[in-house]
């Protein structure tokens, strides 16, 4: 497997600098309402080295992550403590097959292309999030690791950095919560070691709310205001340009500009009113968390967000994390509203000729162990009927943006426990979004001292593409 460099960086922030934060804080973040909005940065931008594919992206993650027997990699002719109870179906794809809980799914595998050779050592939730999100392995492959100051940037976050879209749109969301395990909130979420001015912007709200509306983006200050507010953040910059050449940073205008023209936007706006769908289309996704966000999510990327994380699933809460009874759990409430939403995307995005460049990732963090729990297993950590982590192999799953239609790559072992052939690792599939965005993924970023990394450290798997 590419070797993976786990990116860092020394704290930056001096006292002058944070003393010009506290300032800031006190004086503009009642204006601007939620943390995403940049303070400073000082990279310079790379240029695109390939072809863009993709204009913009949406991130699928199921925290917790999808047992891939039981959903895009069936085992019908294994042993029953492997197979499962789920029968395997055809699907719209001839040749790919899938379990017999996605009626819904099957019907648009003629649009997906299906990793099944996905890899890593990660066994835990937490850090395996962090590898999905931003393609680098974690230190510490540990139940409770917190977010630092060096970790790897999202990928959103570096898509801000290196090609951000229209300045009155945010260049990266995610909704419709923070992933946490337990009480920590999963690193991998940010800008990293970019800094806070390239945090996607979180909209911790489900969109199934009779109440929903994204607040930041709701200016509850009169428009004499708003223009007092802009003066004092003028004074503010003149007042501590000495700070900023002690500090060494560029960009403060650019990113108080860039917040201003957020707030002010119509398009932004519009943008999250999901009340402009007709009521049938909202009944098509579901209405329910992961209907509503996958809707919100197509609305975005029509309106020009660049990178949209959708994460299905918390812990606590409703996760995919099933080592316990996960055939019943994914029967009866994780799969349902999964396949009803899921397909109902693909199908929208289609219509609306939004796929030929949107790039759509279906993923977990790692697969499930393919021999089931039973009642009083010797094994810790597994119960009766469930599955547990297994990130030596698992499914991943691709549409859009000229990716190949019902396409299957790779394929595992009898068993479903370890890929047949070379696997694919993160690191691989980081560089394959970026490639797709037009990013060469030896395009290198800055950490706040001006050290050197590519933005990938695998190879893009480009035979899945047209």
């Amino acid at each position: 497997m590419p070797h993976r460099t786990q990116s860092g960086c020394r704290e930056f922030w001096q006292s002058q600098r944070f003393s010009r934060r506290e300032i800031v804080r006190a004086g503009a973040l009642g204006l601007f309402g939620h943390s995403c909005f940049p303070l400073l940065a000082n990279e310079s931008t790379s240029e695109t080295s390939s072809k863009a594919r993709a204009k913009s992206v949406i991130f699928y993650h199921h925290y917790g992550a999808p047992s891939h027997i039981d959903t895009f990699d069936p085992k019908p002719d294994a042993p029953d403590e492997i197979r499962g109870e789920f029968a395997t179906i055809d699907s719209s794809a001839p040749g790919l097959h899938v379990t017999d809980i996605m009626p819904g799914i099957s019907k648009i595998c003629d649009r997906l292309a299906v990793v099944r050779t996905m890899s890593h050592k990660t066994a835990n939730h937490n850090p395996g999030v962090y590898l999905a999100i931003t393609g680098r392995t974690s230190v510490r492959d540990q139940v409770q690791v917190g977010t630092t100051p060096e970790d790897w940037p999202h990928y959103g976050a570096v898509l801000a950095k290196l090609a951000p879209g229209d300045a009155s749109l945010p260049t990266a969301v995610q909704l419709p919560h923070y992933a946490f395990d337990q009480v920590f909130r999963c690193p991998g979420q940010s800008g990293g070691l970019l800094g806070s001015a390239y945090d996607p912007l979180v909209i911790p709200r489900d969109p199934n709310a009779a109440d929903f509306q994204a607040e930041e983006f709701d200016l509850r200050v009169a428009e004499h205001q708003l223009s007092d507010r802009r003066s004092l953040l003028m004074a503010l910059d003149r007042q501590s340009a000495v700070l900023e050449s002690l500090a060494g940073t560029t960009g403060w205008d650019q990113h108080r500009e860039r917040a201003l023209s957020l707030l002010t936007s119509p398009r932004t706006k519009q943008a999250f009113d999901l009340h402009r769908e007709t009521t049938a289309l909202r009944d098509r996704y579901g209405r329910h968390k992961s209907g509503q966000s996958l809707l919100l999510a197509r609305r975005l990327v029509e309106a020009g967000v660049r990178f949209v994380t959708v994460f299905s699933g918390s812990n606590p809460g409703d996760g995919w994390d099933t080592h316990v009874d996960n055939f019943n759990r994914l029967k009866k409430s994780l799969m349902p509203p999964e396949d009803q939403a899921f397909s109902a995307l693909i199908e929208d995005l289609d219509q609306r000729g939004l796929l030929d460049d949107t790039l759509v990732v279906w993923s977990g963090e790692f697969g499930r162990k393919p021999h089931i729990g039973r009642p009083n297993p010797a094994v810790n950590n597994i119960g009766p009927g469930g599955r547990d982590h297994w990130p030596a192999c698992y499914s991943l799953v691709l549409a859009g943006a000229g990716v190949k239609r019902g396409y299957v790559h790779g394929e595992s072992d009898r068993h479903g426990e370890y890929p047949r052939g070379l696997p694919h690792t993160p690191g691989d599939m980081a560089a394959t979004l970026f490639w797709a965005l037009g990013l060469d993924p030896q395009t290198h970023i800055h950490d706040a001292v001006g050290r050197p990394y590519a933005i990938a450290d695998g190879q893009p798997i480009t035979d899945l593409f047209t």
